[in-house]
């Protein structure tokens, strides 16, 4: 079972930065890493009057694309998130971009305010990052919440070593 971590926030804190280095980081200690981004805001990738599409129209309820360098496959309905793991194959940790409102994921917060950070935080997480670290008055006001605080970008190793040693759920 791999771990799993969400990065939560709101629009434009600083989730896929936070997700991007903590992926290179456990990538570098050698561990088999699967992401799984929410897309709340569009309803589809696949792109209209494709063949894709046409053969969704058509009924299908699996789709897969193969361009040269990739696969991807389109399941035609909204997955939960235990259904998307026995897709992704043999990870060692999952890290779910957005999914705030899965309460049983254990949550590193992004957020650009210690306010924004607050409507985030229940006692699912376990550590806060993102933008805010780019005020020293917003970082004091975040040290309120008694949480770990992490920046992405110089601290990458200390986020991969809270990540590193969650429990299992």
């Amino acid at each position: 079972m791999p771990k799993i971590v969400a990065v939560v926030g709101g629009k434009h804190s600083g989730k896929t930065t936070v997700v991007e280095h903590l992926v290179a980081e456990l990538k570098l200690r050698g561990f088999r890493v699967g992401v799984v981004k929410e897309m709340v805001r569009i309803p589809t990738l696949d792109t209209p009057a494709t063949e894709t599409d046409r053969y969704a129209k058509a009924g299908a309820e699996v789709i897969a694309a193969v361009p040269r360098e990739e696969t991807v496959i389109f399941i035609k309905k909204r997955l939960a998130v235990d259904e998307i793991l026995s897709h992704l194959g043999v990870v060692d940790f999952v890290v779910l971009e957005g999914f705030e409102n899965e309460h049983s994921l254990q949550k590193i917060v992004a957020a650009k305010t210690a306010d924004e950070a607050r409507s985030f935080i229940d006692i699912s997480v376990i550590g806060v990052s993102g933008l805010i670290l780019e005020s020293a008055d917003e970082r004091k006001k975040a040290e309120e919440f008694r949480l770990p605080i992490f920046s992405s970008l110089t601290e990458a190793t200390k986020l991969a070593d809270l990540v590193q040693h969650l429990d299992v759920r």
